[in-house]
């Protein structure tokens, strides 16, 4: 019988106590899958992990400020003060502007570039194909757009 390793998954924000899974009668979230998240890119913001949690508006961070596992995401101690409110992320999402936009798309493909010059060698590929949308949708008879996405 083979035995299995598994790589045990460290969290460097919770390194003076232990991460233990068990049955509780206090406070909880359902949103602890953000954690390892978190630790993928400890930079982005409260809202950022309210979309990856599928909490589509800020309506729901009215809520979400007081969570534990949000807390925790944001480097908060779970005795602090909320988090920001509905209205202050709202503020924050209608305070990019286009020129913030263009720096965010320029960056993008800067980076985009730099990563196919490191997998290819330093060198750029002839081409490259962006498959944004890969869902098959069937359709029937003469609907408009059946030839689409034929590969």
């Amino acid at each position: 019988m083979q035995s299995q390793s598994v790589q045990q998954l460290l969290f460097s924000n919770l390194v003076d106590r232990p991460v233990v899974v068990k049955r509780a009668d206090f406070e909880m979230s359902s949103d602890a899958g953000l954690l390892p998240i978190r630790e993928l890119d400890r930079r982005w913001r409260q809202r950022l992990f309210g979309i990856l949690a599928d909490y589509e508006d800020c309506n729901d961070h009215d809520d979400l400020r007081h969570d534990p596992g949000f807390k925790i995401v944001a480097g908060r101690s779970l005795k602090e003060d909320a988090l920001a409110s509905q209205p202050t992320l709202s503020r924050f999402e209608n305070s990019i502007t286009p020129m913030m936009l263009e720096r965010l798309r320029t960056l993008l493909v800067t980076t985009v570039i730099e990563q196919l010059r490191h997998k290819n060698n330093g060198q750029l590929p002839d081409s490259v194909t962006l498959d944004i949308d890969p869902t098959d949708v069937t359709t029937h008879g003469q609907q408009q757009l059946t030839m689409f996405h034929g590969y």
